[in-house]
Protein backbone atom coordinates (compact mmCIF):
# COMPACT_ATOMS: atom_id res chain seq x y z
CA UNK A 1 0.00 0.00 0.00
CA UNK A 2 2.85 2.37 0.86
CA UNK A 3 4.36 1.75 -2.60
CA UNK A 4 1.12 2.78 -4.29
CA UNK A 5 0.71 5.93 -2.17
CA UNK A 6 4.29 7.04 -2.83
CA UNK A 7 3.92 6.31 -6.52
CA UNK A 8 0.70 8.36 -6.62
CA UNK A 9 2.45 11.31 -4.95
CA UNK A 10 5.35 11.17 -7.38
CA UNK A 11 3.06 10.76 -10.41
CA UNK A 12 1.10 13.82 -9.30
CA UNK A 13 4.37 15.74 -9.07
CA UNK A 14 5.33 14.52 -12.53
CA UNK A 15 2.02 15.75 -13.96
CA UNK A 16 2.64 19.12 -12.31
CA UNK A 17 6.12 19.25 -13.87
CA UNK A 18 4.61 18.29 -17.23
CA UNK A 19 2.08 21.10 -16.92
CA UNK A 20 4.77 23.63 -16.02
CA UNK A 21 6.78 22.71 -19.12
CA UNK A 22 3.65 22.88 -21.27
CA UNK A 23 2.93 26.39 -20.01
CA UNK A 24 6.51 27.42 -20.69
CA UNK A 25 6.48 25.99 -24.22
CA UNK A 26 3.45 28.16 -25.01
CA UNK A 27 5.40 31.32 -24.24
CA UNK A 28 9.02 30.31 -24.87
CA UNK A 29 10.42 28.85 -28.07
CA UNK A 30 12.54 25.69 -27.87
CA UNK A 31 15.64 27.88 -27.69
CA UNK A 32 14.28 29.82 -24.70
CA UNK A 33 13.08 26.66 -23.00
CA UNK A 34 16.54 25.18 -23.48
CA UNK A 35 18.19 28.25 -21.92
CA UNK A 36 15.83 28.06 -18.94
CA UNK A 37 16.54 24.36 -18.40
CA UNK A 38 20.30 24.87 -18.70
CA UNK A 39 20.17 27.76 -16.21
CA UNK A 40 18.16 25.74 -13.68
CA UNK A 41 20.48 22.75 -14.13
CA UNK A 42 23.50 24.96 -13.37
CA UNK A 43 21.83 26.26 -10.19
CA UNK A 44 20.89 22.71 -9.17
CA UNK A 45 24.42 21.38 -9.67
CA UNK A 46 25.86 24.28 -7.67
CA UNK A 47 23.37 23.63 -4.85
CA UNK A 48 24.35 19.95 -4.79
CA UNK A 49 28.02 20.95 -4.50
CA UNK A 50 27.38 23.49 -1.74
CA UNK A 51 25.49 20.94 0.42
CA UNK A 52 28.69 18.84 0.16
CA UNK A 53 26.94 15.48 0.29
CA UNK A 54 25.02 16.31 3.46
CA UNK A 55 21.70 15.56 1.80
CA UNK A 56 22.55 12.01 0.70
CA UNK A 57 24.73 11.46 3.78
CA UNK A 58 21.76 12.07 6.07
CA UNK A 59 20.35 8.67 5.07
CA UNK A 60 23.62 7.10 6.18
CA UNK A 61 23.97 8.85 9.56
CA UNK A 62 20.56 10.01 10.83
CA UNK A 63 18.83 6.57 10.95
CA UNK A 64 21.73 5.23 13.04
CA UNK A 65 21.65 8.27 15.34
CA UNK A 66 17.89 7.81 15.79
CA UNK A 67 18.37 4.15 16.60
CA UNK A 68 21.01 4.99 19.24
CA UNK A 69 19.21 8.11 20.60
CA UNK A 70 22.20 10.32 19.75
CA UNK A 71 20.32 13.61 19.74
CA UNK A 72 23.45 15.79 19.96
CA UNK A 73 24.83 14.35 16.75
CA UNK A 74 21.53 14.87 14.93
CA UNK A 75 21.47 18.53 16.00
CA UNK A 76 25.13 18.96 15.05
CA UNK A 77 24.63 17.36 11.64
CA UNK A 78 21.71 19.64 10.80
CA UNK A 79 23.43 22.83 12.01
CA UNK A 80 26.72 22.05 10.28
CA UNK A 81 25.31 21.34 6.84
CA UNK A 82 22.74 24.14 6.85
CA UNK A 83 25.37 26.74 7.78
CA UNK A 84 27.83 25.31 5.24
CA UNK A 85 25.30 25.26 2.39
CA UNK A 86 23.79 28.68 3.08
CA UNK A 87 27.12 30.45 3.54
CA UNK A 88 28.72 29.18 0.34
CA UNK A 89 25.59 29.46 -1.83
CA UNK A 90 24.86 33.01 -0.61
CA UNK A 91 28.31 34.28 -1.59
CA UNK A 92 28.21 32.37 -4.89
CA UNK A 93 24.87 34.02 -5.73
CA UNK A 94 26.23 37.49 -4.97
CA UNK A 95 29.29 36.91 -7.19
CA UNK A 96 27.17 35.53 -10.04
CA UNK A 97 24.68 38.41 -9.90
CA UNK A 98 27.64 40.81 -9.85
CA UNK A 99 28.96 39.19 -13.02
CA UNK A 100 25.52 39.51 -14.63
CA UNK A 101 25.34 43.21 -13.73
CA UNK A 102 28.90 43.85 -14.96
CA UNK A 103 28.22 42.28 -18.35
CA UNK A 104 25.02 44.30 -18.79
CA UNK A 105 26.68 47.52 -17.65
CA UNK A 106 29.46 47.17 -20.21
CA UNK A 107 27.11 45.94 -22.98
CA UNK A 108 28.73 42.53 -23.22
CA UNK A 109 25.44 40.79 -23.94
CA UNK A 110 27.10 38.11 -26.05
CA UNK A 111 28.64 36.72 -22.85
CA UNK A 112 25.37 36.83 -20.93
CA UNK A 113 23.37 33.72 -20.10
CA UNK A 114 20.41 33.05 -17.84
CA UNK A 115 22.70 30.86 -15.71
CA UNK A 116 24.25 33.94 -14.06
CA UNK A 117 20.87 35.16 -12.88
CA UNK A 118 19.66 31.64 -12.02
CA UNK A 119 22.28 31.44 -9.26
CA UNK A 120 19.78 33.28 -7.04
CA UNK A 121 18.13 29.86 -6.81
CA UNK A 122 21.11 28.15 -5.18
CA UNK A 123 20.57 29.08 -1.49
CA UNK A 124 16.93 27.97 -1.65
CA UNK A 125 17.82 24.89 -3.73
CA UNK A 126 20.56 23.86 -1.28
CA UNK A 127 18.27 24.09 1.76
CA UNK A 128 15.46 22.42 -0.20
CA UNK A 129 17.68 19.43 -1.05
CA UNK A 130 18.97 19.04 2.49
CA UNK A 131 15.63 19.37 4.28
CA UNK A 132 13.94 16.96 1.86
CA UNK A 133 16.64 14.35 2.47
CA UNK A 134 16.47 14.98 6.22
CA UNK A 135 12.74 14.21 6.26
CA UNK A 136 13.44 10.95 4.45
CA UNK A 137 16.18 10.00 6.92
CA UNK A 138 13.70 10.62 9.76
CA UNK A 139 11.45 7.95 8.17
CA UNK A 140 8.94 10.56 6.97
CA UNK A 141 8.66 9.17 3.45
CA UNK A 142 5.33 10.82 2.66
CA UNK A 143 6.38 14.24 3.97
CA UNK A 144 9.65 14.05 2.06
CA UNK A 145 8.09 12.95 -1.22
CA UNK A 146 5.22 15.45 -1.03
CA UNK A 147 7.50 18.43 -0.44
CA UNK A 148 10.36 17.50 -2.79
CA UNK A 149 8.43 15.86 -5.63
CA UNK A 150 4.95 17.42 -5.52
CA UNK A 151 4.85 20.76 -3.68
CA UNK A 152 7.63 22.47 -5.64
CA UNK A 153 6.31 21.78 -9.17
CA UNK A 154 2.71 22.35 -8.03
CA UNK A 155 3.58 25.75 -6.58
CA UNK A 156 5.56 26.58 -9.72
CA UNK A 157 2.55 25.73 -11.91
CA UNK A 158 0.27 27.84 -9.69
CA UNK A 159 2.68 30.78 -9.87
CA UNK A 160 2.87 30.48 -13.67
CA UNK A 161 -0.94 30.50 -13.96
CA UNK A 162 -1.21 33.55 -11.69
CA UNK A 163 1.50 35.37 -13.63
CA UNK A 164 -0.12 34.62 -16.98
CA UNK A 165 -3.48 35.85 -15.68
CA UNK A 166 -1.87 39.19 -14.89
CA UNK A 167 0.61 39.40 -17.77
CA UNK A 168 0.28 38.33 -21.43
CA UNK A 169 3.70 36.64 -21.60
CA UNK A 170 6.67 35.40 -19.60
CA UNK A 171 10.40 35.18 -20.26
CA UNK A 172 13.16 32.96 -18.85
CA UNK A 173 14.17 35.44 -16.14
CA UNK A 174 10.63 35.86 -14.85
CA UNK A 175 10.19 32.07 -14.79
CA UNK A 176 13.35 31.78 -12.66
CA UNK A 177 11.95 34.30 -10.14
CA UNK A 178 8.68 32.34 -9.93
CA UNK A 179 10.63 29.13 -9.38
CA UNK A 180 12.54 30.85 -6.56
CA UNK A 181 9.26 31.85 -4.89
CA UNK A 182 8.00 28.26 -5.17
CA UNK A 183 11.22 26.94 -3.62
CA UNK A 184 11.06 29.36 -0.70
CA UNK A 185 7.48 28.41 0.17
CA UNK A 186 8.41 24.72 -0.04
CA UNK A 187 11.43 25.27 2.25
CA UNK A 188 9.18 26.89 4.87
CA UNK A 189 6.88 23.84 4.81
CA UNK A 190 9.86 21.46 4.97
CA UNK A 191 11.29 23.33 7.96
CA UNK A 192 8.03 23.03 9.86
CA UNK A 193 7.68 19.31 9.06
CA UNK A 194 11.25 18.60 10.16
CA UNK A 195 10.70 20.40 13.46
CA UNK A 196 7.62 18.24 14.04
CA UNK A 197 9.46 15.04 13.06
CA UNK A 198 12.61 15.41 15.18
CA UNK A 199 12.02 13.48 18.46
CA UNK A 200 13.57 16.13 20.74
CA UNK A 201 13.63 19.89 21.27
CA UNK A 202 16.18 20.96 18.69
CA UNK A 203 16.46 24.51 20.06
CA UNK A 204 17.46 23.48 23.59
CA UNK A 205 19.65 20.54 22.54
CA UNK A 206 23.39 21.20 22.35
CA UNK A 207 25.03 20.10 19.08
CA UNK A 208 27.62 17.35 18.92
CA UNK A 209 30.05 17.57 16.04
CA UNK A 210 31.67 14.68 14.12
CA UNK A 211 32.80 16.81 11.17
CA UNK A 212 35.72 14.63 9.94
CA UNK A 213 33.47 11.55 9.83
CA UNK A 214 30.66 13.46 8.11
CA UNK A 215 33.01 15.02 5.57
CA UNK A 216 34.60 11.67 4.77
CA UNK A 217 31.24 10.12 3.85
CA UNK A 218 29.94 13.41 2.45
CA UNK A 219 32.73 13.60 -0.14
CA UNK A 220 31.79 10.19 -1.49
CA UNK A 221 28.08 11.03 -1.46
CA UNK A 222 28.78 14.32 -3.23
CA UNK A 223 30.73 12.61 -6.00
CA UNK A 224 27.92 10.08 -6.46
CA UNK A 225 25.26 12.81 -6.62
CA UNK A 226 27.33 14.97 -8.95
CA UNK A 227 28.02 12.07 -11.28
CA UNK A 228 24.36 11.05 -11.29
CA UNK A 229 23.36 14.62 -12.22
CA UNK A 230 26.23 15.36 -14.58
CA UNK A 231 25.85 12.21 -16.66
CA UNK A 232 22.49 13.57 -17.82
CA UNK A 233 23.20 17.30 -17.68
CA UNK A 234 26.52 17.17 -19.54
CA UNK A 235 24.63 16.20 -22.69
CA UNK A 236 22.40 19.28 -22.39
CA UNK A 237 25.43 21.49 -21.83
CA UNK A 238 27.23 19.90 -24.79
CA UNK A 239 24.25 20.68 -27.02
CA UNK A 240 24.12 24.26 -25.70
CA UNK A 241 27.84 24.91 -26.26
CA UNK A 242 28.78 22.76 -29.26
CA UNK A 243 25.71 22.14 -31.42
CA UNK A 244 24.77 24.90 -33.87
CA UNK A 245 21.01 24.26 -33.60
CA UNK A 246 19.98 25.80 -30.28
CA UNK A 247 16.41 24.44 -30.46
CA UNK A 248 17.89 20.95 -30.03
CA UNK A 249 18.54 21.76 -26.35
CA UNK A 250 14.84 22.31 -25.74
CA UNK A 251 13.91 19.22 -27.78
CA UNK A 252 16.37 17.02 -25.89
CA UNK A 253 15.20 18.31 -22.50
CA UNK A 254 11.57 17.56 -23.44
CA UNK A 255 12.42 14.01 -24.54
CA UNK A 256 14.23 13.42 -21.25
CA UNK A 257 11.34 14.98 -19.31
CA UNK A 258 8.76 12.68 -20.91
CA UNK A 259 10.75 9.54 -20.09
CA UNK A 260 11.60 10.79 -16.61
CA UNK A 261 8.26 9.33 -15.50
CA UNK A 262 10.18 6.03 -15.43
CA UNK A 263 12.63 7.60 -12.97
CA UNK A 264 9.56 8.59 -10.95
CA UNK A 265 8.93 4.86 -10.50
CA UNK A 266 12.54 4.46 -9.34
CA UNK A 267 12.25 7.38 -6.91
CA UNK A 268 9.15 5.84 -5.32
CA UNK A 269 11.17 2.73 -4.46
CA UNK A 270 14.12 4.88 -3.35
CA UNK A 271 11.94 6.71 -0.81
CA UNK A 272 10.93 3.37 0.67
CA UNK A 273 14.37 1.77 0.96
CA UNK A 274 16.88 4.61 1.44
CA UNK A 275 16.58 5.17 5.19
CA UNK A 276 16.33 1.44 5.98
CA UNK A 277 19.44 0.08 4.26
CA UNK A 278 22.04 1.43 6.72
CA UNK A 279 20.42 -0.35 9.67
CA UNK A 280 20.80 -3.71 7.85
CA UNK A 281 24.26 -3.21 6.31
CA UNK A 282 25.71 -6.36 7.93
CA UNK A 283 22.71 -8.58 7.14
CA UNK A 284 23.20 -9.96 3.62
CA UNK A 285 19.94 -11.90 3.63
CA UNK A 286 17.90 -8.81 4.52
CA UNK A 287 19.70 -6.76 1.90
CA UNK A 288 19.10 -9.42 -0.78
CA UNK A 289 15.42 -9.69 0.16
CA UNK A 290 14.91 -5.92 0.07
CA UNK A 291 16.85 -5.62 -3.19
CA UNK A 292 14.89 -8.40 -4.90
CA UNK A 293 11.57 -6.93 -3.76
CA UNK A 294 12.57 -3.49 -5.00
CA UNK A 295 13.65 -4.86 -8.41
CA UNK A 296 10.44 -6.85 -8.85
CA UNK A 297 8.27 -3.88 -7.86
CA UNK A 298 10.11 -1.57 -10.23
CA UNK A 299 9.95 -4.07 -13.09
CA UNK A 300 6.20 -4.50 -12.60
CA UNK A 301 5.68 -0.72 -12.76
CA UNK A 302 8.17 0.02 -15.54
CA UNK A 303 6.72 -2.40 -18.09
CA UNK A 304 3.27 -0.74 -18.42
CA UNK A 305 4.80 2.75 -18.11
CA UNK A 306 7.23 2.10 -20.97
CA UNK A 307 4.56 0.52 -23.16
CA UNK A 308 2.26 3.53 -22.68
CA UNK A 309 5.03 5.92 -23.74
CA UNK A 310 5.74 3.82 -26.85
CA UNK A 311 2.09 3.46 -27.90
CA UNK A 312 1.26 7.15 -27.35
CA UNK A 313 4.61 8.64 -28.38
CA UNK A 314 3.23 10.74 -31.24
CA UNK A 315 0.31 12.41 -29.38
CA UNK A 316 2.51 13.02 -26.31
CA UNK A 317 5.13 14.80 -28.41
CA UNK A 318 2.50 16.71 -30.38
CA UNK A 319 0.90 17.89 -27.14
CA UNK A 320 4.11 19.72 -26.28
CA UNK A 321 5.05 21.02 -29.72
CA UNK A 322 4.18 19.91 -33.26
CA UNK A 323 7.87 20.14 -34.18
CA UNK A 324 8.63 17.39 -31.65
CA UNK A 325 6.73 14.62 -33.51
CA UNK A 326 9.79 13.86 -35.67
CA UNK A 327 11.51 12.52 -32.53
CA UNK A 328 8.93 9.73 -32.07
CA UNK A 329 11.37 6.83 -32.62
CA UNK A 330 13.99 8.41 -30.38
CA UNK A 331 11.40 8.82 -27.63
CA UNK A 332 10.67 5.08 -27.81
CA UNK A 333 14.40 4.35 -27.67
CA UNK A 334 14.88 6.55 -24.59
CA UNK A 335 11.86 4.96 -22.88
CA UNK A 336 13.21 1.41 -23.29
CA UNK A 337 16.77 2.26 -22.24
CA UNK A 338 15.57 4.32 -19.27
CA UNK A 339 13.46 1.40 -18.05
CA UNK A 340 16.48 -0.92 -18.12
CA UNK A 341 18.83 1.68 -16.62
CA UNK A 342 16.52 2.44 -13.69
CA UNK A 343 16.48 -1.27 -12.75
CA UNK A 344 20.28 -1.40 -12.80
CA UNK A 345 20.50 1.86 -10.85
CA UNK A 346 18.75 0.25 -7.84
CA UNK A 347 22.11 -1.27 -6.90
CA UNK A 348 23.52 2.18 -6.10
CA UNK A 349 21.63 2.95 -2.85
CA UNK A 350 22.31 -0.59 -1.63
CA UNK A 351 26.02 0.07 -2.12
CA UNK A 352 26.37 3.55 -0.63
CA UNK A 353 24.04 3.14 2.36
CA UNK A 354 25.41 -0.28 3.35
CA UNK A 355 28.93 0.97 4.00
CA UNK A 356 30.34 1.09 0.47
CA UNK A 357 29.85 4.76 -0.40
CA UNK A 358 33.50 5.10 -1.41
CA UNK A 359 33.24 2.23 -3.91
CA UNK A 360 30.02 3.71 -5.28
CA UNK A 361 31.81 7.05 -5.62
CA UNK A 362 34.72 5.50 -7.54
CA UNK A 363 32.32 4.07 -10.12
CA UNK A 364 30.48 7.38 -10.37
CA UNK A 365 33.72 9.31 -10.94
CA UNK A 366 34.92 6.93 -13.65
CA UNK A 367 31.63 7.08 -15.56
CA UNK A 368 31.62 10.86 -15.20
CA UNK A 369 35.14 11.00 -16.65
CA UNK A 370 34.05 8.86 -19.59
CA UNK A 371 31.07 11.14 -20.23
CA UNK A 372 33.21 14.30 -20.14
CA UNK A 373 35.16 13.05 -23.15
CA UNK A 374 32.56 11.06 -25.07
CA UNK A 375 29.47 13.30 -24.76
CA UNK A 376 30.95 16.39 -26.49
CA UNK A 377 32.44 14.11 -29.16
CA UNK A 378 29.09 12.45 -29.93
CA UNK A 379 27.20 15.76 -29.85
CA UNK A 380 29.74 17.41 -32.18
CA UNK A 381 29.36 14.70 -34.84
CA UNK A 382 25.73 13.59 -34.38
CA UNK A 383 23.92 16.48 -32.66
CA UNK A 384 20.82 15.62 -30.65
CA UNK A 385 21.00 11.96 -31.71
CA UNK A 386 24.51 11.80 -30.28
CA UNK A 387 23.28 13.32 -27.01
CA UNK A 388 20.53 10.69 -26.74
CA UNK A 389 22.91 7.79 -27.38
CA UNK A 390 25.50 9.28 -25.02
CA UNK A 391 23.05 9.72 -22.15
CA UNK A 392 21.54 6.23 -22.52
CA UNK A 393 24.91 4.49 -22.87
CA UNK A 394 26.50 6.18 -19.86
CA UNK A 395 23.51 5.39 -17.64
CA UNK A 396 23.65 1.76 -18.75
CA UNK A 397 27.39 1.45 -18.07
CA UNK A 398 26.97 3.05 -14.64
CA UNK A 399 24.03 0.87 -13.61
CA UNK A 400 25.65 -2.36 -14.80
CA UNK A 401 28.85 -1.46 -12.96
CA UNK A 402 26.89 -0.80 -9.75
CA UNK A 403 25.12 -4.14 -10.04
CA UNK A 404 28.34 -6.11 -10.56
CA UNK A 405 30.07 -4.30 -7.69
CA UNK A 406 27.17 -4.93 -5.31
CA UNK A 407 27.35 -8.66 -6.07
CA UNK A 408 31.12 -8.69 -5.46
CA UNK A 409 31.11 -6.70 -2.20
CA UNK A 410 27.84 -7.72 -0.55
CA UNK A 411 26.89 -10.94 -2.31
CA UNK A 412 23.62 -9.28 -3.35
CA UNK A 413 22.71 -9.92 -6.98
CA UNK A 414 20.10 -8.76 -9.45
CA UNK A 415 19.14 -12.33 -10.44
Amino acid sequence: MKNIILLSILYAGFVAQYTANKLLTRHLDLDGLGDFNVAVSVATICAVIFVFGGDAGSNHFIPQYLKDNEWKKIKGYIVYYLILALTISFFASIISLGADYFLRLHHLEKFLHESYFAMILTPAFAVFLFLGALLLSLHREYASSITTELAKPLLFVASLYIWLLLKPSINEYQAIVLLLASLMITVIVQSWLNLKSIPFNIFSQKPGMCIPEWNDVGKSMLMITLANNFVSIIDIWSLEIIHNNESSVGAFSLLVLICSIIWVNYNALYYLIASRISTNENDTQSLQRNYTNAVMWLLAINIPTTLLIIFYAEPILGWFDSDMVVYKNWLCFIAITTSVNSLLQLASPFLRFSGYARQDSIIARKVLLISFFSSPFLVFFFGIEGAIISSSAHLFIRGLWYSLRLKTLQGVSLV
